[in-house]
């Protein structure tokens, strides 16, 4: 049970030792370095948290993928147990990168050591057959570095929930990531802000934004916005 630093140090060693046994290769900093063709490159018809992976609106678990926007709580025992549940990913078209939380105001270290955690498990994913989906999620700006390894030009996945709304016209941070990535596609999870997607469209990149699960037992619609194509 992760409960303490020295645990997810712990988890940390176990996750690089089964990658590099698995040929996954790392940066000099230690991240993984992620292969393009892990990723999912078509949009989802439905994205749940993995809890709700078996709930009526998914209708096609391959048209399905599945998220981690969610609490820690919920997100540390899909860490502890990802090779024990491989099978139950591979059922779905993908799953997006966790969402561990990780934010500005935490000691850079801290920042670095969350976003590994959280590369670390797409990487097993990945690395597994496993179609994923790039979490942009970091701390301040001073961790978007950590997102170096990343290939360019794949889809990836932003969350809203519990998020501050994107100021205008002075918070550029959510556009400094999206030029720095250059992602062929967003996957948008949560409520609407229209100051992100107004940057993305800026930057010429697709996106589509998926309602949360408690938004779907209230509509039982699951797009909120009908997507772009794909560059």
């Amino acid at each position: 049970m992760i409960a303490t630093i020295p645990d997810l140090i712990n988890l940390v060693d176990e996750y690089t030792f089964w990658l590099r046994e698995h040929g996954c290769r790392f940066s000099e900093s230690g991240f993984p370095i992620p292969q393009k063709e892990w990723y999912l490159s078509d949009w989802p018809d439905v994205v749940v948290t993995f809890r709700d992976r078996n709930s009526r609106f998914v209708k096609d678990k391959t048209r399905t993928l599945l998220c981690f926007f969610c609490e820690d709580s919920r997100i540390y025992p899909r860490l502890e147990n990802v090779i024990g549940e491989m099978d139950e990913y591979r059922q779905y078209m993908g799953v997006v990168g966790t969402d561990a939380t990780v934010t500005g105001g935490m000691d850079i270290e801290w920042q670095e050591m969350m976003i590994l955690v959280n590369q670390l498990f797409l990487a097993v994913l990945g690395v597994s057959g496993i179609k994923v989906v790039q979490n942009l999620r970091i701390g301040d700006q001073s961790s978007l570095r950590c997102l170096s390894s990343v290939p360019r030009g794949v889809l990836c996945a932003s969350g809203t929930l519990g998020c501050d709304q994107t100021e205008f016209p002075f918070d550029m941070r959510y556009s400094e990531k999206i030029f720095y990535m250059r992602p062929s596609g967003v996957v948008l999870y949560g409520r609407d802000d229209p100051i992100m997607r107004a940057q993305l469209d800026m930057a010429g990149v697709p996106h589509r934004l998926y309602r949360d699960t408690h938004t779907l037992y209230k509509t039982k619609q699951a797009v909120e916005y009908e997507p772009s194509q794909f560059v």
